[in-house]
């Protein structure tokens, strides 16, 4: 029988039976509550960011290794997407305070190796600065994983933007067993210059927003997204394909696992 590896759903003296075994590394998922356009639930970066985690602490089990899996933090950084009904959102000081107690409640118990799930492009920038902080702080290193950067091989196979609630997250989400409406699939703010341009915002031709850069680029503040989309998507989730996703699970899941190995010490 697969051993439980969701620390919320065991009791102390299963956590403790762990600790007292050795636990390899933590991973801490990490998703938002938020729209994700008419097609799939405010749940999904969480859904995916957990998923991901369950899976590869599955799979590091079958290669030896005990990883657990954190409780999910579920309302992060959502301000652009409030004007959407049922997204929720932390300020983000109050999100970079979070992260930093729940690494030490981690810490506290014992587990040294730790890493962060991120399943929100939101919250890149905070998190980059979150892990770069705790490590000035306190010397110890966590690191970050992001779906679109280590599928960032499989993903250059996918055509359009990758931004928001599009062909890519929505193929993941398929793949993963999420609810995805998909006769409700939109296309939508495909091209953010011209979305913000028709929406009177300040703009340069070098903007850059998607999860992967390609060419010269300025980072630009986010976006108020119902400024810019009145769907909530940004991009073509219609291009969402099933087959997709498990390309993109098929490296991701082994490669987690490769991360949490390393981290060890046990590559």
């Amino acid at each position: 029988m697969m051993a439980e590896n969701f620390i919320e759903r065991m009791t102390w003296p299963q956590v403790d039976e762990r600790i007292k075994d050795g636990v390899d590394a933590v991973l801490i998922p990490i998703g938002t509550t938020e729209q994700h356009g008419p097609h799939m639930p405010l749940d999904t970066d969480c859904f995916i960011a957990r998923s991901l985690a369950g899976r590869a602490a599955d799979l590091a089990h079958d290669e030896g290794l005990s990883v657990l899996v954190a409780p999910t933090l579920n309302v992060t950084l959502s301000w652009y997407h409030m004007q959407f009904p049922g997204s929720m959102r932390l300020s983000t000081t109050t999100f970079l305070q979070v992260f930093r107690e729940v690494c030490d409640s981690l810490v506290h118990h014992g587990f040294e190796n730790l890493v962060a799930v991120n399943g929100d492009g939101g919250n890149i920038a905070a998190l980059t600065v979150a892990i770069n902080h705790y490590f000035e702080e306190t010397g110890r290193r966590v690191f970050l994983v992001q779906w679109w950067d280590l599928a960032s091989d499989v993903l250059a196979d996918v055509e359009g933007p990758m931004i928001h609630a599009e062909e890519a997250e929505t193929s993941l989400a398929l793949a993963l067993g999420q609810t995805v409406h998909q006769e409700l699939a939109t296309r939508d703010a495909y091209g953010r210059s011209a979305a913000v341009k028709q929406a009177g915002l300040p703009w340069t031709s070098f903007g850059r927003y998607e999860l992967r850069g390609r060419g010269p680029g300025v980072i630009v503040p986010m976006d108020m997204l119902r400024d810019i989309t009145s769907s909530g998507v940004v991009g073509d989730a219609t291009k969402a394909r099933l087959e997709t996703g498990e390309k993109m699970l098929s490296v991701l899941i082994p490669r987690m696992v490769q991360v949490c190995k390393e981290l060890a010490g046990k590559e």
